[in-house]
């Protein structure tokens, strides 16, 4: 299981972000669209993850829903064939939703930088500084840094995963 300290938060300037991004040296890696079935679980998260250009993943969390910076715990396993996995899990989970985006990602430090556009819901942006070689009070130290740095402090946050944003849109 690997952890990480996690914040999410409406993204309302994504230039002045990008921006700020150069200025900090972080790295752009890319951009791809990306599709996260969720499926009911009696605890946490469980989703298959569909990337544009990269082979698909099967990711659970754990993670408190609350807006400020937080631990996640997060186990990622690469997969074969999604389609596979789909029907295995469908057979046996309910699908609790869908949710479609385009993802940019930034890595500086231990940090990964989410830029997304996500379909019905808009521009958000999510901080995951990986706890890899480095302590929990590093980690929100660090990620406390990229806020500062980003100009994010006082973006709107959000406490749940974009799934629930949009039940609460569909409802």
């Amino acid at each position: 299981m690997a952890r990480n300290i996690e914040l999410k938060v409406q993204l309302v300037d994504r230039a002045a972000v990008e921006a700020a991004l150069s200025t900090l040296g972080a790295n752009c890696e890319w951009t791809r669209k990306q599709r996260d079935t969720f499926y009911d679980v009696p605890t946490g998260w469980l989703k298959l993850r569909e990337t544009e250009d990269a082979p698909p993943e099967l990711i659970s969390y754990h993670r408190a829903a609350k807006t400020d910076p937080r631990p996640s715990d997060y186990e990622v396993r690469t997969l074969d064939d999604a389609n596979a996995w789909h029907r295995l899990l469908s057979h046996v989970l309910s699908v609790r939703g869908v949710v479609a985006k385009e993802r940019t990602l930034w890595l500086w430090g231990h940090t990964r930088i989410h830029l997304d556009q996500v379909e019905k819901l808009g521009n958000h942006l999510e901080l995951e500084t990986v706890l890899d070689g480095i302590d929990d009070k590093q980690g929100f130290d660090e990620n406390a840094h990229v806020i500062e740095a980003l100009g994010i402090a006082h973006a709107p946050r959000l406490s749940v995963p974009y799934l629930e944003l949009l039940e609460q849109v569909n409802s």
